[in-house]
């Protein structure tokens, strides 16, 4: 077929049904020059109008060439007629026909040399005059018909022709346009459409210049517009081939009406958005939600949302228009009794953009309370496993395994900010013989009574209280320097000796061990920070006990054995 087309200077380039190159002849090469050695088999359409856009668009018009390549795509689509553009030195007339599910056929011709020097002006009148309007009407793609005072064609096109089935001009002259409507028809004059389209040429001949619409065989449609002449008299007919619109409006009225069937009997509710505004509500938003349709159409969506979930309200849609097609979330929906429900939403950007107010989506809302309760008493029971497995169960304290996961985090981030650390290790004097003395039970009350006092002097974000096992406990204080730690491990000592235990006949007193992190300290992680502050503790208690002891700066730089 290329080999073919080559001989009448006819350019062709096949298609896949994906819109990827399958076969092109020489011809077209020769049209497009910039394709040669380039193009190849299995390359998608859009780099093909890539190369043909490069080498047209100016260097201001280049950054719009994304665009210009959706749109050219756009059309090879959705082509239906010839059209015809200037490339290179000629006037290019394109055709574009389907082949069923092997894809789609291009072909060009060139139909005019197109000027390569400055012409003389020639005026306008002069121009019209020297006009040939037959040719012009006959490079229309729509159909013209001129009909005489008696409405009898004196003139047709070939597209008006081909619209009618007739071959020749001499068919339709001196027939009316209902005549040659009726022959188009000829043999099925029972048709219901035919029927139908014959009473719409009679109400509309009485008038001029109002366009109707006319069914043909084979489920085709034209729209016809009518103008007389004032002088003469005549009649001009212009037939547009509607076809493709008209079976597109058919399948977005199937569509609309699948979907309102879908939306009617769905147990979601299924919302239509105009710029923020309810346009439709299906029936389920009574049961979901206890309001009629009447109550919330026309009103903004934002009505019946609480009010901080506004936000994610608005960025759902954001996230729909950009990236992605779709979007989920979750809000609360107000109820008409004025209480708030859970429900999960999905917002989906509607084709063609935008409407008169603003975006245009669809919002699918299913009620989630169950659901939420559930997931909400899962939450509380996780936290609760995590607090057990970070915290000591008798005094309430961070345990052991939180200790060293926090204070590993203070210690890195002291470093990296330059503030001081500081970490305290507490021992009750003499636990074991009060334990003995008094037993078990007024022993776990001292601890607990410990974990209280120490719990009070954590206070700030950082600040960690730990039971570090048996009768010992440890004080993680972020931000805090040598001298306010000496202070507090004062005051802590005061506090421990002042615990009232009922029962017991003797004071409780602790001994503490400090030590103090600054950047030019010599410690290489937390744990030895931690025995630092552990050798101070020994020290009080190899002293007497009931004081404090802070890492002398020597220690820093001793190795830990």
């Amino acid at each position: 077929m290329g080999t073919a087309l080559d001989g009448l200077d006819v350019a062709y380039c096949a298609f896949d049904s994906a819109d990827r190159t399958l076969a092109w002849n020489a011809t077209f090469l020769d049209l497009f020059p910039e394709h040669d050695g380039k193009v190849h088999a299995g390359e998608p359409y859009a780099e093909n109008l890539r190369r043909f856009y490069l080498g047209r668009l100016s260097a201001e018009e280049l950054p719009r060439i994304g665009r210009y390549i959706e749109e050219g795509i756009a059309r090879h689509r959705a082509q239906r007629r010839p059209y015809e553009f200037d490339h290179r030195d000629a006037r290019v007339r394109v055709s574009s026909f389907e082949m069923g599910r092997f894809g789609r056929v291009r072909v060009w011709r060139r139909v005019a040399q197109l000027p390569t020097r400055p012409v003389n002006h020639v005026p306008s009148t002069q121009k019209l005059a020297e006009l040939n309007a037959t040719a012009v009407l006959e490079r229309l793609v729509d159909g013209v018909l001129i009909v005489d005072v008696t409405d009898r064609c004196m003139w047709a096109n070939q597209a008006f022709l081909r619209l009618y089935g007739l071959r020749a001009p001499q068919a339709a002259v001196g027939l009316s346009f209902e005549a040659i409507y009726r022959g188009a028809w000829q043999g099925r004059e029972d048709d219901e459409a035919f029927l139908r389209s014959i009473l719409t040429l009679h109400e509309n001949q009485r008038f001029s210049g109002a366009p109707f619409e006319l069914a043909l065989p084979g489920h085709r449609f034209v729209r016809v517009v009518e103008q007389r002449g004032e002088a003469d008299g005549r009649g001009y007919f212009e037939h547009s081939d509607i076809t493709h619109l008209r079976r597109q409006q058919g399948e977005l009225a199937d569509a609309e009406r699948r979907y309102r069937l879908l939306a009617e009997f769905s147990s979601d509710l299924i919302l239509s958005i105009d710029g923020g505004t309810i346009t439709y509500a299906s029936p389920s938003l009574t049961e979901l939600l206890g309001w009629a349709a009447a109550d919330v159409l026309g009103h903004s969506i934002a009505r019946f949302c609480h009010p901080q979930d506004l936000g994610l309200l608005i960025q759902a849609p954001a996230a729909a228009h950009g990236g992605r097609s779709q979007a989920d979330y979750r809000v609360r929906a107000r109820h008409k009794n004025g209480r708030y429900v859970w429900v999960e939403g999905r917002v989906g950007q509607l084709p063609g953009g935008s409407g008169e107010q603003g975006a245009r989506r669809i919002v699918n809302l299913r009620g989630i309370e169950a659901r939420k309760a559930v997931e909400e008493q899962l939450e509380r029971a996780q936290a609760e496993l995590e607090a057990l497995a970070t915290t000591d169960p008798l005094t309430g304290l961070a345990n052991r395994r939180k200790l060293d996961e926090a204070f590993g985090l203070e210690f890195r981030r002291a470093l990296r900010e330059g503030l001081p650390l500081t970490v305290l290790v507490l021992d009750i004097d003499h636990f074991k013989r009060f334990n003995d003395v008094h037993g078990h039970q007024l022993g776990d009350e001292v601890l607990r009574s410990v974990g209280v006092l120490l719990q009070r002097f954590a206070q700030r974000a950082g600040d960690l209280a730990a039971r570090f096992g048996g009768e010992e406990f440890v004080l993680v204080l972020p931000a805090t320097d040598k001298l306010r730690a000496v202070a507090l491990a004062r005051e802590i000592l005061q506090e421990v000796r002042a615990l009232a235990v009922p029962g017991a006949n003797e004071p409780v007193t602790a001994s503490i061990g400090l030590a103090t992190l600054y950047q030019s300290s010599l410690v290489a992680s937390a744990a030895e920070l931690l025995k630092l502050a552990d050798r101070a503790l020994y020290t009080a208690k190899n002293a007497g006990r009931n004081r404090f002891v802070e890492a002398s700066p020597s220690s820093f730089a001793e190795p830990l054995l």
